[in-house]
């Protein structure tokens, strides 16, 4: 018994040993195993890496598209620029620039109409402009009284002067608008009649007044001053008219006014004066035929 437990107890430690040796073979196993998988994982990791590689081109390759339609879109745009087309964009330009046709439209009718309503507001004024502002009752000018009127009927009876031509003559003489003239209201001078020394003395005569006035010599006019009559009253001045300044041979010897005087007609009243001087304006006699016409004074004739 002894002996086997001893044989056995010897023989254990080869036994121990071989047991070692055991799991230094399965560990060469495991890492070589290990190796293996290392291997394979390397491997695969390259595949993966060789997949990656291979797909970042394909990537790229799908981008190009996109950088190609982008490329292709402005030809596009020019395209349909000369077509006649326009990009949404393009509406809100549309609006703008109809508004402004419109606002031009609009602002050349006004303008229009504007223009029209002044042209026509000076032909008015342009028609009136030789019309007094007011009349009398009978259409004569305000500043005609009925003391002139009656005074020179009165000398028309007398003398045989025709009144409508002595109304006349005031009007174109002295008539400014709707007023008389400074000679004719300050000194009673209804006619523009000169100053000569002869003339002191006689009734209603106050005196000679230096005035300056326009007289026409060949042709062109010249501003003078000259001595006028001052009478005492505009009745005084229309009697010495006739009973004075129209009694000289000057007039009174004129074959025209002689005519006049005998026909009672104003207007060949108006041709004798320019006949015999009473003016050195060539278109006196026109000037008064004119007012007579326009007044209607040849119903103070008769």
């Amino acid at each position: 018994m002894s002996a086997q437990k001893a044989s056995r107890g010897a023989a254990s430690p080869k036994s121990g040993g071989q047991a070692a040796a055991k799991p230094k073979a399965a560990k060469a196993s495991q890492a070589k195993t290990a190796s293996k998988a290392a291997a394979a994982k390397a491997q695969a990791a390259k595949a993966a890496s060789s997949k990656a590689s291979a797909v970042k081109p394909a990537a790229k390759a799908k981008k190009a598209p996109a950088r190609t339609a982008a490329r292709t879109k402005a030809p596009a745009a020019a395209k349909k620029a000369v077509s006649g087309e326009r990009p949404s964009g393009g509406f809100v330009k549309r609006g703008v620039r109809a508004f402004t046709r419109s606002y031009l439209v609009r602002f050349t009718a006004v303008l229009a109409v504007v223009v029209a309503a002044v042209f026509i507001a000076a032909s008015a004024f342009s028609a009136q402009s030789n019309t007094p502002v007011a009349q009398r009752a009978d259409g004569l000018p305000v500043y005609i009284t009925d003391e002139m009127i009656d005074t020179a009927r009165a000398m028309q009876h007398e003398y045989g002067h025709p009144a409508g031509c002595t109304i006349a003559q005031i009007i174109q003489e002295s008539g400014q608008g709707t007023t008389l003239s400074m000679l004719a209201e300050r000194d009673n001078n209804l006619f523009g009649m000169k100053w000569v020394d002869s003339f002191a003395g006689k009734h209603g005569v106050v005196g000679p007044a230096e005035w300056g006035t326009n007289e026409e010599y060949d042709g062109k006019t010249v501003a003078i001053k000259d001595a006028f009559i001052e009478f005492e009253s505009k009745k005084a001045c229309i009697e010495f008219r006739s009973s004075v300044f129209l009694q000289s041979s000057t007039y009174a010897d004129n074959a025209t006014i002689r005519r006049a005087i005998e026909t009672h007609n104003s207007a060949l009243m108006a041709w004798g004066l320019q006949d015999a001087g009473w003016a050195t304006d060539s278109s006196y006699a026109k000037h008064l035929v004119a007012v007579m016409d326009r007044y209607d004074l040849y119903r103070f004739d008769s």
